[in-house]
């Protein structure tokens, strides 16, 4: 038998500024986004989360708490996109986080979409607000370099 963690995927915490990774907001239970293993082609389970309790944090201490609604989040099945001149046509799964939503999981006000290529990760994210974008950020001009140093405040990723 599977425990649940072995069969979803979840998000911990998420950023709050940008330009400070002491600053972020995490989940006090970690928000289940997707299965883990999926068929090649097959889209994710619909997944609803009723208890979406986070804490702020600024200079790794939490400072408040909040909640964002309740929360459904999806996985569509992989669709070859244009993901610009560096990334070419890649294989992309887009993962819709949407929250703020009313008790019986409908009407939710936000979505946040996160563009996932195979061999290469998040390209795109957009946040649609009320069925309006607001906010779209490409991500996918492929550059040498080193991967960045693990965030200063292990309550950001530690168990």
């Amino acid at each position: 038998v599977k425990s649940f963690d072995e069969e979803r995927i979840y998000m911990r915490s998420t950023e709050l500024e940008w330009k400070d990774n002491s600053t972020f907001k995490r989940f006090v239970h970690d928000l289940p986004i997707s299965s883990r293993c999926l068929a090649d082609d097959d889209p994710g389970d619909e997944i609803r989360v009723a208890d979406t309790r986070f804490e702020y944090f600024s200079s790794c201490r939490p400072y408040k708490s909040s909640t964002v609604g309740t929360a459904v989040n999806t996985l569509d099945a992989p669709v070859t996109m244009d993901a610009g001149p560096d990334l070419g046509k890649a294989p992309t799964r887009v993962l819709h986080y949407r929250y703020n939503c009313d008790p019986h999981f409908r009407n939710c006000r936000d979505e946040e979409q996160f563009f996932l290529a195979k061999g290469y990760g998040l390209w795109r994210w957009r946040h649609m607000k009320n069925g309006e974008e607001k906010k779209d950020v490409v991500i996918n001009e492929l550059r040498s370099g080193s991967a960045s140093e693990i965030p200063p405040c292990p309550e950001s990723y530690a168990k």
